[in-house]
């Protein structure tokens, strides 16, 4: 019997036609102006990775730990691990425009200061490493599905993390760490797992407690509590991580270090940091503090699309500031609304399917 198609919703086809005709006015920008295209197209395509790859690490890790938090979030997290690929789909733009993109393989490709990392950054292998790591993400997610509620999770997701924590690394220091080829951090991989986690949590969160999903027992303030602690350990651990590459690149006070945080700390792109600082962890972690407040749907669904529509910040810092004086361009609202109108494209189908499917 073949597989059933969940039926998308008007409001999905909205979206995604609205994405389409954003996606092809960042187009028109980027004859103009590629690389700007380009570097908005690669924030938005890294800021929509985020919930779908981070949905696969949260599965994996339910299935180690156990929790009803876990079951509570699993039709919200299925969902979206089923936008993966779409999103491998989505990176061709920027195979396709590498040496517009990179420094290391346009203006600085005969730098002579980059010649030990030649080995590295190299066009085709940048490629062919960027297929692999999608090719992995996309088996882990798929084989994660299969595996669900059997004995064989847990011993799948034991190896799965170390791959996923693998490739994050991977990832990281191809399509940001590169974009500043002089700057080295043994932490950024991690970082950006840590980030991902978070956002695939926060919106699971959001779409599960305010759309009160069906789970076994209801929506009890235990259960809330349990929600509101994983984001605030996840917005802590986020935290101490951001802060420790700080302060350790603040120590050494090296060039290679610095060369990161120059741009971020002496523009205008200072004024996103301590938006990032106060909005993206203090201000979170303290609503996050009170049992009150998790054990409110309102409260909690309210902090999770915050912390999930934040992560846009901390994503345009990570990725825009190395390669742009300027803080935005029309091609960076432009870019997050394509990639993210097809990225909802199925989403509500496909939990809602997921939520059928547990009952």
């Amino acid at each position: 019997m073949s597989r059933r198609w969940p039926d998308v919703s008007r409001g999905e086809g909205i979206a995604a036609a609205i994405g389409l005709l954003a996606l092809a006015a960042c187009l028109l920008l980027g004859l103009h102006a590629p690389r700007d295209a380009l570097l908005s197209y690669l924030f938005a395509w890294l800021f929509w990775l985020a919930p779908a790859l981070g949905s696969v690490g949260l599965l994996m890790v339910h299935a180690l730990t156990g929790g009803d938090w876990g079951l509570a979030l699993r039709p919200a997290l299925l969902a979206a691990s089923r936008r993966l690929p779409l999103m491998a789909l989505l990176l061709l733009p920027v195979l396709i425009g590498v040496a517009a993109l990179f420094p290391w393989a346009g203006a600085q490709a005969a730098d002579p200061s980059l010649e030990a990392q030649r080995w590295w950054l190299d066009v085709p292998f940048f490629i062919a490493r960027a297929m692999v790591v999608c090719g992995v993400w996309l088996w882990l997610a798929h084989a994660m599905r299969r595996r669900l509620a059997t004995p064989a999770a847990a011993r799948f997701a034991a190896g799965g993390l170390v791959l996923y924590a693998l490739t994050i690394s991977i990832a990281a220091v191809d399509w940001v760490m590169s974009l500043v080829p002089r700057w080295h951090s043994t932490v950024l991989g991690i970082l950006l797992g840590t980030a991902q986690l978070l956002a695939a949590a926060a919106l699971a969160v959001c779409v599960s407690v305010a759309g009160r999903d069906k789970v076994s027992g209801g929506w009890t303030s235990r259960l809330l509590n349990d929600l509101g602690s994983l984001l605030m350990v996840l917005v802590l651990a986020w935290g101490y991580l951001a802060f420790m590459d700080y302060l350790t690149a603040w120590i050494a006070d090296l060039p290679a270090e610095t060369v990161w945080y120059l741009p971020r700390m002496k523009t205008g792109w200072r004024w996103l940091g301590a938006f990032l600082a106060l909005f993206h962890l203090a201000l979170p972690f303290a609503v996050l503090l009170s049992r009150q407040a998790k054990q409110r749907v309102a409260w909690l669904a309210g902090v999770a699309l915050w912390l999930f529509v934040a992560q846009v910040g901390y994503v345009a810092w990570l990725v825009l500031p190395g390669l742009r004086g300027h803080a935005l361009a029309w091609s960076d609202p432009l870019a997050w609304i394509g990639i993210g109108g097809l990225w909802w494209l199925g989403y509500g189908a496909q939990r809602r399917a997921a939520l059928e499917a547990s009952t």
